[in-house]
């Protein structure tokens, strides 16, 4: 049993993109989220949490002391931020912890982008990929990010719902709202020389550069790691202005997601050079300019803050 639970976790480790935004950025989204809550609002979120099932030994046992021994008020903030990354965290626990919460596909959803448009025509109609956004009950293993965040949602607000069940969907909420305002956990590029089955969202598409991140989507989950300043600049308080119709619509907020990812992400640049490859007969290996990188931070700074606005609307609607 353990040796096919260890094959089952080697299969999903590769095959799924790696965790949106590391774990700095999933605890800015959590806490701009907790910071848009209102006092008793926060009190309820917190506890909730308190009534997770691995409350003491993921959370209790995990908070620092100065945290511990502080106000309720940074106790409740702490929880909230380690509430987002709980759902990464699971996959460093024991097997049987794994085989009840570990859920790889939850995290990403593979909408196709196209190396060139030949490869669409003859690729398109061949996917085998769960592309679905609609969701009935229950929550089941092989959902994708849109899926599992819908009924994640219809847990967190059922009223006969028991806390404990409450508190495990919360955590995903804020981790999966995450994910999806992370580009590539929409999309992955398809090509029949190189991704006949997808890139897995950038992982495939190995990078040139010094500093130890290795691939596409790496590059992308470490942009959110140093924003100093998360107030909102003039570009995502005119998106969060018009955010009502997108408010409730996590299927427009993925379609969003994949057309920037074809704009910002699988760039004109990044295809001419994944191409030069392909011509070359290369594995894909490529650098990114500074131009590109500069627009990436700019995005993903915006994505992390609106992030975090749709988590405390979420949560509260």
């Amino acid at each position: 049993m353990r040796a096919v639970f260890l094959s089952m976790l080697a299969v999903w480790l590769f095959m799924s993109p790696a965790h949106a935004w590391h774990e700095a950025g999933h605890k800015m989204t959590a806490r701009i989220a907790f910071n848009l809550l209102g006092a008793e609002q926060r009190q309820q979120v917190a506890a909730v949490l308190r009534a997770h099932p691995r409350f003491r030994r993921d959370f209790a046992a995990a908070m620092p002391e100065e945290i511990a021994t502080g106000d309720d008020a940074g106790k409740n903030l702490w929880l909230f931020e380690r509430a987002s990354i709980w759902p990464d965290l699971v996959a460093n626990f024991s097997e049987a912890v794994q085989t009840r919460y570990l859920r790889g596909t939850w995290h990403y959803i593979n909408l196709p982008v196209y190396l060139t448009g030949k490869d669409e025509r003859e690729l398109a109609n061949n996917l085998q990929q769960n592309l679905s956004m609609e969701f009935a009950p229950p929550l089941r293993q092989n959902l994708n990010v849109v899926q599992a965040l819908k009924g994640n949602l219809l847990v967190w607000r059922d009223d006969t719902a028991a806390d404990a069940d409450k508190a495990v969907a919360l955590c995903w909420i804020l981790h999966l709202t995450g994910d999806l305002h992370q580009p590539l956990h929409n999309v992955a590029l398809f090509s029949r020389a190189h991704f006949p089955t997808g890139d897995r969202g950038g992982n495939s598409i190995a990078i040139k550069r010094k500093d130890g991140v290795t691939n596409l989507h790496a590059v992308w989950d470490g942009l959110a790691n140093r924003f100093d300043n998360l107030a909102s600049d003039e570009n995502t308080r005119k998106l969060l202005a018009n955010d009502d119709v997108h408010l409730q619509s996590i299927n427009g907020w993925s379609h969003h997601h994949h057309k920037m990812a074809m704009e910002c992400v699988y760039t004109e640049e990044v295809k001419r050079k994944l191409l030069e490859q392909v011509a070359n007969q290369q594995n894909p290996k490529i650098s990114l300019s500074a131009e590109y990188l500069s627009t990436a931070r700019q995005v993903a700074r915006s994505q992390v803050i609106i992030a975090g606005h749709r988590i405390a609307a979420l949560i509260t609607n």
